[in-house]
This record gives structure tokens, sequence and C-alpha cells, in this order.
């Protein structure tokens, strides 16, 4: 294992060296700038590879923030942002400094996009030494189901979608799946029947900060082989041992955004609520995964019944409501392609990957 060390260097040489320490007496090989020799390549360009090449990053935020590059970024925030959205970032933060601005600036970032996972404190460097040797070892241990095999994943999250849905003209539904890995059950098969966790799923569903469900309907729950699903008409969730979640719910209100008007499909509502299915899987996958043995997703989206509906924005629909160009393909369903994400994104980067995910709808929709 390659464990890389981000951090400024002058004045945290010796928090730097307690960190190599620990990553070491653990049978770890360290990445560090102090190390990089000589090369053709800039600094900046060596240590973003050195981030590429590790399987983890240890970020060490203290005081200063460091010399801002060409980007408007200082090299550790750099190198943060080249890791976050690839792989596992333990964060350390000193406790008795004050922060610059633009450091400041960037612990918020780092506490908004890691939610708290893997964010701890300290203030000597024994203390970081102890705080870093424990968070490898956690790490590590929720590592030891295996591999995340990102081939196999993506199949699984593919073959997660129904294979056949109902649905009523000019009334398309969309499925969000959200497949985890690494591939273990973390859901016992009892817990399935649990009552407790069957009306958290519905009281979120319902009432959550982004329901999914309508609230003037009653929600069933069914049990079937390892797979949970709460549901209502036209609308379900289902979830699975493996800690695999599917959102199913109609993609428009019926009768359009604004009760009149051509039966439309409108982006800026698709992107909406798959942006709500992604953050409700990401909120469940906290309640039946606290501790992160899941550390990788891969979404993917279809959505079915595009039959002859025009996509169009809220702003077109306003400006006529009932001129528009038709969809004369006769296409069934739009598919967006499954993409692997850290599980963190889901939570803390739902709306732009919901974004991508309509670029793709749209496009397979009007084609």
């Amino acid at each position: 294992m390659k464990v890389f060390i981000s951090s400024v260097i002058a004045g945290m040489e010796d928090h730097r060296a307690a960190a190599r320490e620990a990553a070491e007496s653990l049978g770890y090989t360290m990445i560090a700038a102090e190390d990089f020799r000589a090369s053709p390549s800039s600094p900046q360009q060596v240590c973003l590879k050195g981030v590429r090449d590790a399987d983890v990053v240890v970020l060490l935020l203290a005081a200063r923030y460091g010399t801002p590059q060409r980007s408007g970024l200082s090299p550790t925030h750099e190198e943060y942002r080249e890791a976050r959205g690839s792989k596992p970032v333990l964060v350390f933060v000193q406790t008795d400094a004050t922060p610059e601005p633009g450091e400041g600036t960037f612990i918020d970032e780092v506490s908004g996009w890691e939610g708290g996972q893997y964010r701890e404190p300290f203030d000597t460097p024994e203390s970081l030494r102890k705080a870093v040797t424990g968070a490898l070892h956690r790490w590590e241990v929720n590592q030891q189901a295996g591999p995340v095999n990102e081939e196999e994943l993506r199949t699984r999250a593919a073959t997660l979608l129904p294979q056949r849905t109902t649905y009523s003209p000019g009334s398309p539904l969309l499925h969000v799946v959200v497949a985890s890995a690494p591939a273990q059950r973390v859901v016992r098969p009892g817990a399935l029947d649990d009552s407790a966790l069957q009306r958290e799923m519905e009281r979120e569903a319902v009432y959550g900060d982004r329901p999914v469900f309508d609230h003037s309907r009653g929600v069933q729950a069914t049990v079937s082989g390892a797979t949970l699903a709460i549901g209502q008409r036209n609308a379900e969730i289902a979830l699975d041992e493996q800690g695999s979640i599917r959102v199913s719910r109609p993609a428009r209100d019926a009768g359009g955004p604004f009760g009149v008007g051509i039966a439309s499909l409108i982006e800026e509502d698709v992107r909406e609520r798959v942006g709500d299915a992604i953050h409700y899987a990401g909120w469940l996958l906290e309640r039946i995964d606290p501790t992160h043995r899941l550390s990788r997703v891969a979404v993917v989206c279809r959505l079915d019944g595009v039959g002859y509906l025009p996509w169009r924005t809220r702003a077109e629909v306003a400006a006529s409501p009932n001129r528009a160009n038709m969809n004369l393909s006769g296409r069934e369903s739009a598919n967006s392609p499954p993409v692997i994400l850290p599980r963190a994104s889901l939570l803390m980067d739902g709306a732009r990957q919901a974004e991508d995910i309509a670029v793709y709808l749209r496009r397979e929709a009007r084609r």
C-alpha cells in the first residue's frame, strides 16, 4: 500500500515525520515531496502524479495555506482536489492552530466533502502519529472485504435496473440504481424484516429534506428473497443485503408543472428527481453501513416511457406551453452509463452527478 502525505512543508516538518513513522510502522510505503528527486517535470506535476500513484492520501491541515499556484489553489489544495474523486482521503486538522483565510476556506471545503469521515484532530506530532496509525488501520480493516472490481460493479448496477416496467402513456418512470462495493453482505437477512428500518426508510422517503415519495399516498413494505422494497403506486425503493439501492418514481407530475400545455419531460424536474434519489441512497447507506465498509458506488439511471414526449426546459414550457417539437423516435427508454464514484459523492456531490446524468438522458431521449 502506498500513502501520499499532503500538507505544507515549512513549519510542519515534525508532523510530516510523525505521519511517515505511523504509515511505515504499518508496513506502508510513503510517498512524500521530500523524497522526490530532480525531474524535468514541474514540482506540481510530480506531486500530482504522486497522488495518482497512491492508494490513500493523508491530508494535514493546520494554519498556513501555502502559495497559490496558477490555478489559484495552493499545492496542498490541488493535491486534495486530485485525490478526492478517486481515492480515500484521511483528514487531520490541527486544533491549536489559527488558520489563514485561505486555509480556513480549504478546511470548510474538506469538511463538507468528507462529511466527518476519517477526520480527526491533532495538536502535537505524537498525537498525530497515533491518529494516523489508528485511521490507517481502520481504513485497512474496512478494505478487507476485498478490492473493488469496477467492471463487476458496473455490471451489477446495470442488472439491478428493472427488466420490465409498466407505465401509463405520458407518465415515464425514472429508475436510479446505486450499487455498492466492495461486494459483501452489510445487511443481515433478519434486518430486512426490521420494522424500525422500514419506518425510517418510509419517513425519509416521504418527509425527509428531499422526499422521493408522494406524501398523500400510503406506503407498503415487502421482503422478497434478499431484497426489501417499500413502495406506493408507481414508486418503489429497493434495498438488498449488499447495500445496493434502487429508487423508482415518476419522472413528471401528471398535468405538467403548470397544469396545462403539452405533456413534456422537463429537464430541471428530471435532474432534481435524479438528485433526490442519489441523496436518498446516500442517506440509506449511512443508516445501514455507518462504519463505511462500502467505500465505492456505481450510479446508473434509466428513464422508461420517453415515447413521443418532447424534452424541454421550464423556460421553454413557460414561453410556449402549447407548442413543442415532438419526439418522433418512438423509443421507450433513455439510459445513462454506469459511473464509479467514491461513496461520499452521494451526499456531497449529488447535484453535479445528477446534472451529468440528466445530460445523458436528454441526449438519449432526443436521439
